[in-house]
């Protein structure tokens, strides 16, 4: 009977571990709304750029990187001519997650820079 119980206790704390909740980053200005998740049972990372300005021009040149994170160091251009934009990227986790509240997005576009800080929710 006592080996049942804590094999059962064992049972519930493996399955406790492998359904840890997505860690959530969210930011977002006049121009953008930036969506950042990271899973550590999946073991991968997510983010979503999305434009929600109100210019009557196409976004278009846009640049992107992400700035003082351990955990999202991604970067990259779309060429793409829209004017609502929703730029996206996924990966698996290359490194040990590693705690953090905040970080930022330097995004360029239509020969404008801004920086987005992006908070943990």
């Amino acid at each position: 009977m006592r080996q049942w119980i804590v094999s059962l206790i064992l049972l519930s704390l493996i399955g406790l571990i492998g359904c840890s909740k997505p860690i959530d980053f969210n930011g977002q200005n006049q121009s953008w709304r930036v969506d950042c998740s990271l899973d550590r049972s999946a073991n991968e990372k997510a983010f979503v750029i999305k434009y929600i300005g109100k210019e009557s021009k196409s976004v278009e040149n846009v640049s992107y990187s992400f700035v003082n994170s351990k955990n999202f160091k991604f970067s990259g251009k779309s060429e793409t001519h829209s004017s609502n934009l929703k730029i996206s990227g996924k990966s698996t986790l290359d490194t040990p997650y590693v705690e953090e509240d905040r970080f930022t997005l330097s995004i360029k576009w239509n020969d404008k820079e801004e920086e987005i800080s992006l908070v943990k929710k």
